[in-house]
C-alpha cells in the first residue's frame, strides 16, 4: 500500500472515530436536566393518575368523586392548585377560603347549597369548568357539593331562604333607558367601558383576591356570562357582586328597581354570537390591541407546550419559567434540541430581536442566525398564522417578564449516523419515528455552567482540523510522490472533485430540512395536504364564517399536528406519568366521533373529560390550553371538527401507567404501535 493510501486510511479512521464520539456525546450530553424541580405546592400540586386511584375502596362518595373529577384542576385539598391549573385562565377556584363567585346570596353570606349544585351541574361556559349534569346523578353532584364545603371554613351552606330573588314583575317593568343612565352613574364604565365592551380605563389593572388578573366581562356578549344571562342571575351579580373579584355589589347604594333597570340595559345591548344569524367574531382573537390578541393566541396555542419546562409530573413551571425554554426535544436522527427562551431577556432570550424577526421565525423558521428544523419547532403549522396574528404574538412576547435561562444549541449525532438514519426515514418530510419531550430545564441558569454543546463543538473543530490537514498532506504526497510511484494527478483531481460533490450532497442530507432555501409554502402545503376545505355549499354567511374560523384554529393549534390534517389521528402517545393513549379519530366515522353529541366533544376538547367521565391528562391532549379560547372560538373549532369527512381509523382504549412506559412524553409519528408502553 502506498504512503498516500495509508495516510488516507488513517485520516478517514480518525474522522470516523471523532464522528462516533459525536454520536456518543449526543446521547450522553443531555441525559439529565440542569434543574428538575416541582413548583411550590400552593401553585400546583401533583395527584395520582388515574385520578382517585390512590383512594381506598371504602372512601366516601363525595371524596372519591372529587378526586376523580375535580382535583386535576382544583387540587387534592381544594386550594385551586391542581396539576393542570398553571395553564388555565381563569385559574380554578380555591375553595379553602370559602369565597364563591357565582352565588345568589349577599356579600359575606355563604352560597346556598343550590348555588353550588347549579354551578357544578351547569359548568362555566368559556372556561375549563365543564357541566356534570349528564355525567353525574343528582345524588353524586350533591355528594361532591357537600365535600367541597369541608374544604373551606364554611360550617354549613346558607339556608335557601336567605337568597333573595327579585320579583318577576320588577324585572318585567324595568327600563333600559333608565338603566343606561344608571350604568354611568354607578361607575360601571370604569371597568366595563362606555359601551360595555370590557375595555374601561381600569380594565388592564384588575386582580382578584387570589392575585390573578381579571378582565371585566364584555356585557354585549351574554354567552360569556359565567352565571348565565337570565334576568334573575344578572340581578344577583349586580346586587351582590362577585365574590373575590373587583365586581362590587350595589344592593346598598341602589334600589331594587334601579338594579332591575341596569339589568334591562345590559340585556338591551346584547349582540348575537358568531354562531347565530347576524353575529360576528369580536372576541379577544380579533382585538385591536396587538398585545391582548397575542396573549390570547399564545395562552390558547402551542407555545407553552414546549417553551415552558415541566416537572416530573408534567406540571408547567409557569410561575417562574413561563416561556423561558429549556425543554429537551429528542427528534431522532435530526438531533437533540432545546426549546428557546422566548422571554425578552437581552442575553439569553429575545430581548435583542425585533418584532419582525420574531414574527418571521414563528411563521417561516428563519431566525437571525439559522433556519429552524421543523421537527424541533413546527413552523410549518404556524405558517398558517395571518401576518397580523404572528405580529401580535411577537408583540406579546416582548412584554413578558425576562427570565435568564441560557439555552444550548442543538446536539447532533455524527455525520455518518445522521445521514444513514435520515435516509431510512420517510422523504421528503424526513419523518422521525417519534418525538420525546423531557421534564426539567436543560438551560443554564445563574451561576452559569459550561455549555452543553462545548464538547460537540470541540469534536467538530477537531474533525475540520483533521480533514484540512489530511487534504493538505494528501495533496503534497501526490505532488512529491517517490520515484517509481505514479502521481496520478488527473485521477486525484477527479477524486477531489467527486469528494467535494459528495460532501455537499452529504451536508445537505445532514442539515435537511433546516435549509435556508427550503420554501416555506411548499413545506406548509405538504403538511396540510389532507386538510379538507370548510364545507360552504348551502351555508348561511354566519355559518360559513364560523367554519372558516374553525378551520383556521384547527390549523394553528395543535389539532392538525397531533390528529393529522385529516383528523383521523391514531398514533400512540406514552409517558410514565399518564400511561398509553392514542390520538383520537376526530372524523364523523363510527371509529371516531360519529356517535358523540356536540356537548360531549366540546367538553373533552376544553375540559379533558371524555364522554364516560374519564379524565384526560393535559400532557396527552392539550385541553388545558384549548380551554383558554373564547367561547365563540371554541364553537368554531367544534363546528369544523364536526365537518371533517369520515375516515376509518380504530384506536385502542387508553391504558394507565405501566412498568414499561417512556421516561419522557413520547409521540409516535410513523406507523403507530398498538401495544402499550415505550416500544
Amino acid at each position: 500500500m502506498s504512503l498516500r493510501s495509508r495516510f488516507l486510511l488513517l485520516t478517514l479512521a480518525l474522522l470516523l472515530l471523532l464522528d462516533v464520539a459525536r454520536s456518543v456525546y449526543a446521547r450522553l450530553g443531555a441525559q439529565t436536566p440542569s434543574r428538575l424541580w416541582s413548583p411550590d405546592p400552593s401553585y400546583a400540586q401533583a395527584i395520582a393518575w388515574p385520578p382517585g386511584s390512590n383512594l381506598p375502596a371504602d372512601a366516601p362518595m363525595g371524596l372519591r368523586l372529587y378526586a376523580e373529577h375535580c382535583a386535576v384542576c382544583h387540587g387534592p385539598e381544594g386550594h385551586g392548585n391542581g396539576p393542570a391549573a398553571p395553564s388555565l385562565h381563569p385559574r380554578p377556584r380555591d375553595f379553602s377560603g370559602g369565597v364563591f363567585k357565582l352565588k345568589s346570596t349577599p356579600p359575606n353570606v355563604p352560597p346556598t347549597r343550590a348555588d353550588v349544585i347549579a354551578t357544578i351541574g351547569r359548568g362555566i361556559p368559556g372556561t375549563s369548568m365543564p357541566g356534570w349534569q349528564n355525567l353525574l346523578s343528582e345524588d353524586e353532584i350533591g355528594a361532591v357539593t357537600d365535600h367541597i364545603r369541608t374544604l373551606g371554613p364554611l360550617q354549613a351552606w346558607a339556608p335557601a331562604e336567605s337568597a333573595p330573588t327579585p320579583p318577576a314583575a320588577l324585572l318585567a317593568a324595568a327600563s333600559a333607558e333608565r338603566g343606561h343612565a344608571l350604568y354611568t352613574d354607578l361607575g360601571c364604565p370604569a371597568c366595563h367601558g362606555p359601551e360595555g365592551r370590557g375595555d374601561g380605563a381600569s380594565a388592564k389593572d384588575l386582580r382578584d383576591v387570589w392575585k390573578q388578573p381579571v378582565r371585566p366581562r364584555d356585557l354585549t356578549a351574554p354567552w360569556t356570562f359565567h352565571g348565565g344571562d337570565r334576568p334573575d342571575a344578572l340581578y344577583a351579580r349586580i346586587a351582590y357582586g362577585q365574590g373575590g373579584t373587583p365586581m362590587p355589589g350595589y344592593a346598598e347604594v341602589a334600589e331594587p328597581a334601579q338594579i332591575a333597570d341596569v339589568v334591562a340595559y345590559i340585556r338591551s345591548i346584547a349582540r348575537p354570537p358568531a354562531w347565530n344569524a347576524g353575529g360576528s367574531f369580536e372576541g379577544p382573537g380579533q382585538s385591536a390591541d396587538p398585545v391582548q390578541r397575542g396573549e390570547y393566541l399564545v395562552r390558547a396555542g402551542m407555545c407553552g407546550l414546549c417553551h415552558t419546562p415541566v416537572d416530573a409530573n408534567g406540571i408547567y413551571l409557569a410561575n417562574t419559567h413561563y416561556l423561558a425554554g429549556g425543554m429537551k426535544v429528542d427528534a431522532g436522527a435530526h438531533g437533540v434540541f432545546f426549546s428557546a427562551n422566548l422571554t425578552p431577556d437581552p442575553e439569553t432570550g429575545l430581548g435583542n430581536w425585533s418584532v419582525e424577526q420574531i414574527a418571521m421565525a414563528v411563521r417561516t423558521g428563519h431566525t437571525p442566525t439559522r433556519r429552524l428544523n421543523y421537527w424541533a419547532m413546527p413552523w410549518m403549522v404556524f405558517a398558517k398564522l395571518t401576518p397580523e396574528d404572528s405580529t401580535a404574538i411577537a408583540r406579546f412576547l416582548k412584554t413578558l417578564p425576562p427570565v435568564r435561562n441560557l439555552v444550548p444549541p442543538p446536539l447532533h449525532y455524527g455525520l455518518v449516523e445522521t445521514v444513514a438514519r435520515k435516509l431510512t426515514y420517510r422523504w421528503p418530510a424526513v419523518v422521525p419515528p417519534r418525538l420525546a419531550y423531557s421534564a426539567g430545564n436543560f438551560g443554564d441558569e445563574p451561576p452559569a455552567r459550561w455549555r452543553r454543546d462545548l464538547p460537540q463543538r470541540v469534536l467538530i473543530w477537531v474533525q475540520y482540523v483533521v480533514l484540512g490537514v489530511g487534504l493538505l498532506l494528501f495533496g503534497l504526497l501526490t505532488v512529491v510522490a517517490p520515484a517509481g510511484e505514479e502521481r496520478g494527478l488527473g485521477l486525484t483531481f477527479l477524486a477531489i472533485v467527486a469528494s467535494i460533490v459528495g460532501a455537499i450532497a452529504v451536508a445537505v442530507v445532514y442539515r435537511y430540512p433546516a435549509l435556508e432555501m427550503l420554501p416555506t409554502d411548499s413545506v406548509t402545503n405538504a403538511f396540510f395536504t389532507g386538510l379538507p376545505s370548510a364545507p360552504m355549499e348551502g351555508r348561511a354567511p354566519h355559518e360559513a364564517a364560523v367554519l372558516q374560523r374553525g378551520r383556521y384554529l384547527y390549523s394553528i393549534a395543535s389539532c392538525a399536528y397531533c390528529h393529522g390534517s385529516d383528523g383521523a389521528g391514531g398514533n400512540k402517545v406514552n409517558w410514565s406519568v399518564f400511561g398509553t393513549t392514542w390520538e383520537r379519530n376526530l372524523t364523523a366515522h363510527p371509529t371516531g366521533l360519529a356517535d358523540w353529541p356536540d356537548d360531549d366533544v366540546l367538553r373533552a376538547m376544553v375540559s379533558g373529560v371524555s364522554r364516560t367521565g374519564r379524565a384526560v391528562h393535559w400532557q396527552a391532549m392539550i385541553w388545558d390550553h384549548l380551554s383558554n379560547y373564547a367561547l365563540e372560538d371554541q364553537h368554531a373549532l367544534l363546528a369544523f371538527v364536526r365537518s371533517l369527512p369520515p375516515l376509518e381509523r380504530a384506536r385502542p382504549a387508553p391504558l394507565p401507567p405501566g412498568t414499561h412506559d417512556c421516561a419522557a412524553d413520547t409521540f409516535w409519528l410513523g406507523e403507530s404501535d398498538t401495544a402499550a408502553g415505550c416500544n
